[in-house]
């Protein structure tokens, strides 16, 4: 149900006139600031998409419609298209969507996020430019806001194996064996269980190689993996294209920066699309197994075998998959990678730091760039971080280097690299590739058995 209120600019901030022309919106700021351009056309198109393959979904997929609140947002004015309006909320009805503007305290993300009471999707503008990858961006962050209700919300583990050259080598063989396989489907049932099997096979290589890195994995795989088959599912369905478009993207998701919180977005599709061949009812199966690659190496009746055959097995196997060209690839990248974290530990740890210590801690991040630091840590080259004592923007350094937060892995705390004179009573705070803003009732405190290291404090010190 829309809920209605009277058609007027917010009342805090300031006010916004919208005007469309042409296909485009046009936001443009009371104060005369240069106006801004959103392509409505196709953000009405995207949205439009959205309904016609959930609806033709009809919840078969999960047993539970992924139709809902979608808002479509901008970043740099916080204005939102949204698929329904929002209670007690001014807004403009345009072209059957709604116009208004998101609250200052709400974090921008592609998530899904509580407003007035409602469970609601969230995805940044602009959207992608084709029809599939945006339909699938849509239904994604849709099927998160259904997630808790769907009982499939798993954990959201760093996994700092696939930043290993050995974990990342396998990693990429197995992305191989599951393009290879989803290649197969439309023609060769045989084909695409052998090469299934060798996905296995690899993965299991590197669960050997990497104790209890199945379990990590597999959260990950349920939390996110299942959202991107979902949300790819659905846009297949829509577009017409076939398991080989999933294929390519999984093929080109080698050449991402860094697997460690972004693998499940290639394994998720793959996997639940060969499930959806050789174990049609795995949908409601999941919840209760260790994850769709589980359920996978179920329904082909495939078993590891002994390690000592298994590394002998996964070797030959690689051949077949380019296993020497991606061997080389990734000494090469370790090499770069163990100088890059050296840096990392000399600016976030070793030297002077401004360290920040929170119970609860939102994200806004690039997945695909985060860099495996410790067991117990990450670093986050870029993001924005909000807790009780304010708000962080990280941003990559400047020519001179710096840039990056180091995150522990419980999100219990963080640190970035300390400025050569933080200013004693700044509510906003600038260092190398940051900017801190603090919460009232929030200072910075010196460490003294730390000289140059801060910490920020409370008024009760904590």
């Amino acid at each position: 149900m829309a809920f209605h209120s009277p058609v007027t600019p917010p009342r805090r901030g300031r006010a916004l006139a919208w005007h469309a022309a042409a296909g485009t919106l046009l936001l443009a700021c009371a104060s005369g600031a240069a106006a801004q351009r959103i392509d409505s056309a196709a953000t009405l198109a995207a949205l439009h998409d959205y309904r016609a393959a959930c609806a033709a979904d009809g919840g078969r997929t999960w047993g539970r419609s992924l139709c809902g609140p979608v808002a479509l947002v901008d970043r740099a004015t916080r204005v939102v298209i949204a698929s329904d309006s929002v209670a007690g909320r001014a807004f403009l009805p345009y072209a059957g969507a709604f116009i208004t503007t998101l609250p200052a305290d709400i974090l921008l993300a592609n998530t899904s996020f509580t407003w007035e009471g409602r469970q609601w999707a969230m995805v940044m503008l602009p959207l992608p430019g084709d029809r599939f990858a945006r339909t699938a961006l849509l239904v994604h962050e849709s099927f998160h806001r259904e997630q808790d209700s769907l009982g499939l919300v798993g954990g959201d583990p760093p996994n700092p194996q696939l930043d290993e050259m050995e974990g990342r080598r396998w990693f990429r063989l197995e992305l191989r064996a599951l393009a290879a396989a989803l290649d197969s489907l439309p023609t060769s049932e045989r084909g695409a269980r052998r090469c299934a099997a060798d996905a296995l096979l690899f993965r299991a290589r590197r669960h050997a190689l990497y104790p209890g890195a199945d379990s990590l994995e597999s959260a990950l795989e349920i939390r996110e993996g299942l959202a991107e088959y979902t949300g790819e599912r659905l846009a297949m369905a829509l577009t017409g294209e076939g398991p080989s478009r999933v294929a390519r993207a999984v093929r080109a998701y080698q050449a991402y920066p860094s697997y460690v919180r972004s693998f499940e977005y290639a394994t998720g599709p793959a996997l639940g699309l060969l499930l959806d061949r050789f174990a049609p009812d795995w949908r409601s199966e999941v919840r209760q197994s260790s994850g769709p690659a589980h359920l996978l190496a179920t329904a082909l009746r495939w078993r590891p075998p002994s390690p000592t055959v298994l590394a002998r097995l996964a070797e030959r196997r690689a051949a077949f998959y380019g296993g020497a060209e991606v061997a080389r690839e990734e000494a090469t990248r370790d090499s770069v990678r163990r100088a890059q974290l050296a840096d990392y530990r000399a600016r976030l740890l070793d030297g002077p730091s401004i360290v920040l210590r929170q119970s609860t801690l939102s994200r806004s991040f690039n997945p695909s760039e985060l860099v495996s630091f410790d067991s117990a840590s990450t670093v986050y080259p870029t993001g924005t971080f909000t807790a009780p004592w304010g708000s962080l923007v990280v941003t990559r350094g400047g020519g001179g280097g710096g840039g990056g937060a180091l995150v522990s892995n419980d999100f219990s705390w963080l640190r970035v690299q300390a400025p050569a004179t933080p200013p004693a009573d700044a509510r906003t705070i600038e260092g190398p590739g940051w900017t801190l803003t603090l919460a009232p009732g929030w200072s910075l405190r010196a460490v003294p058995s730390r000289p140059g290291t801060f910490e920020v404090v409370g008024e009760r010190g904590s």
